[in-house]
């Protein structure tokens, strides 16, 4: 019954297109070449690294010329890199990076660069785009890698410069340590993970994750989103208020300046903060060395990573490791603590053995073979730290630079650690 029927089909299908597929797709290349560089004051464009968008996203700057290519980031605003660059045919049409450029793969896509995910990792991002459609005002590609879409449009009658300044502008204004949300006029839970242009937002049980960009004019959403039964994607700046509206009014966006305490300990549930051997002050280091000699003395491991934060999206924040076992791969386990705020700076750390025994996941076997408590739990338990961030926070609103905060002992000023935003692996 079936090749009757598939005979009949072919012997009936007529050609739809009046020239063959690899010609359409030359001319489609020579097009699509033609209006990338005849755009002589560059492209913006909207990259999202990452298949799941965790980073969010960010503006890039291209230049296309017959062979090469320039680049700028607001991520690294002062450098600019010249590559080499492609039109290619893979799954369709393809813009291809094809030499190493010191603002896309170095930032984004580089594994041997310790950023977003650390070594292996780096934020994961194209270098390769597929081309979904183009023309004069608008790009539309696909990441080869990814899947992300990433948009791409020609840089207003301005300079790259006078385009960054007014968009720093703009990070300025709407980046803040904290949020807080309403839709349709009710109260939302919304938190931002440092160091990334990403939401998460809570209604009930229900969450929500909503990477964004920062625009000329406010925030859009990498996707629109529903959020009881609203659906959102761009958010204007009302400087007179102070706050983000959507562009159909029914959600606002307003920001918060906590503490800086509050602010280290509402961002355990999603921000990871790292330890490394040169960030660990002379009274902690000779427990931190030990426990490092402990754990592959007797365990035959290494530590791989440890952090204040949350072993996994599920359970309690701590202190959380990971260690490497060759032929076995990586093992992990959390101390958990209860982070206590005292005043605006200071933090009082108090060790949960129940949660740690329920939830630690190997913590418990670590401490008896290793002696990893020597220093996740004597080190810490019951202690109060004074935090110091490595931005001038003056003005709160600075508090979204923060990429390291120091903890002091208050009782001995030996004791103290520096923990980063920055991935320390093989610490």
């Amino acid at each position: 019954m079936t090749i009757p029927l598939l005979t009949n089909c072919v012997h009936n299908t007529e050609d739809l297109f009046d020239k063959p597929a690899g010609e359409r797709i030359a001319e489609s290349l020579l097009t699509y070449r033609e209006l990338l560089m005849e755009q002589t004051n560059g492209w913006i464009m909207e990259y999202y690294p990452e298949k799941t968008q965790k980073y969010g996203g960010f503006n890039l700057y291209f230049r296309f010329e017959d062979h090469q290519v320039t680049a700028r980031s607001e991520f690294d605003p002062d450098i600019s890199a010249t590559s080499a660059w492609s039109m290619g045919a893979d799954m369709g049409p393809t813009i291809n990076f094809d030499t190493y450029n010191d603002v896309l793969h170095y930032n984004f896509s580089d594994p041997g660069v310790p950023l977003g995910g650390g070594y292996g990792l780096n934020r994961e991002g194209d270098y390769e785009f597929i081309v979904e459609s183009g023309s004069a005002d608008e790009f539309i590609l696909r990441g080869k890698k990814t899947g992300n879409i990433i948009r791409m449009t020609p840089l207003p009658a301005s300079s790259w410069e006078n385009y960054l300044q007014s968009l720093e502008n703009m990070k300025y204004n709407v980046l803040a340590p904290a949020y807080e949300m309403t839709v349709a006029n009710r109260d939302i839970s919304i938190m931002k993970s440092a160091g990334t242009n990403a939401f998460t937002l809570k209604t009930g049980n229900e969450t929500i994750f909503a990477p964004f960009i920062v625009t000329l004019t406010g925030i859009k959403f990498y996707e629109p989103i529903t959020v009881l039964t609203e659906t959102l994607q761009v958010f204007t700046y009302h400087a007179g208020a102070d706050k983000m509206i959507s562009d159909q009014g029914n959600a606002e966006i307003s920001f918060s300046y906590p503490p800086l305490n509050k602010y280290f300990i509402d961002n355990l549930t999603l921000t990871d903060w790292y330890l490394k051997t040169e960030n660990i002050g002379p009274g902690y280091l000779p427990a931190w060395n030990t426990m490092k000699d402990n754990l592959n003395d007797y365990l035959g491991e290494e530590l791989y990573a440890m952090w204040f934060g949350m072993l996994n999206t599920d359970g309690p924040a701590g202190i959380s490791f990971a260690s490497y076992e060759p032929g076995e791969g990586l093992w992990g386990g959390v101390y958990v603590y209860h982070f206590e705020s005292i005043g605006d700076n200071r933090i009082k750390l108090a060790y949960n053995a129940v949660s740690t025994s329920i939830n630690g996941i190997n913590a418990d076997f670590y401490d008896t073979y290793s002696d990893m408590g020597a220093f996740t739990i004597s080190a810490f338990n019951g202690k109060t730290f004074i935090i110091t961030p490595d931005t001038d926070i003056t003005d709160p609103k600075n508090m979204v630079k923060i990429k390291e905060l120091t903890l002091t002992d208050v009782a001995n000023p030996d004791n103290w650690i520096t923990v980063s935003l920055e991935p320390a692996l093989w610490p």
